[in-house]
């Protein structure tokens, strides 16, 4: 592994291992969630998603289709939605602090902190970095309107 950057963030990463990690997942945990939001995110995630995020995913090792948690904030004015949530990856945290997140598109942000949300079990009691990631931009895609 060698060091690498995201913003300020300095980390490593076990691409290998993550991937090893995601190949023994079925689902995310929005594709078990019953909620609106998330069964609104599974449908609306490869809009939600800027490329670079993709690709950092991929870099990273990291399926995006298996989040560790997405989250739903509101309905914005735009008529777009709010949400959040969280990927890891293994690997170690050099370099962190207080940084200003990475806006990887307009209206979306990105990253990095010591894991401290919950992991997706493949991962429990490995070594992971959390990947963090704010999206003003998700179209509502279900038919029924949002119970928020």
């Amino acid at each position: 592994m060698s060091m690498s950057k995201f913003g300020e963030w300095e980390y490593m990463c076990d691409r290998q291992a993550t991937v090893q990690a995601y190949a023994r997942v079925i689902s995310g945990r929005s594709a078990k969630c019953t909620c609106d939001g998330c069964r609104n995110f599974v449908v609306a995630r490869h809009r939600a998603f800027p490329k670079a995020f993709i690709e950092l995913l991929n870099d990273w090792g990291i399926d995006n289709c298996k989040d560790g948690e997405v989250y739903h904030n509101a309905r914005l004015a735009s008529g777009l939605h709010d949400y959040g949530g969280w990927f890891h990856f293994i690997g170690k945290l050099e370099k962190t602090g207080d940084f200003p997140v990475v806006e990887l598109s307009p209206g979306f942000t990105a990253w990095l902190l010591k894991a401290s949300a919950p992991p997706l079990d493949v991962f429990h009691g490995l070594p992971l970095v959390e990947v963090q990631f704010h999206s003003e931009r998700v179209p509502w895609v279900l038919a029924e309107p949002p119970s928020m």
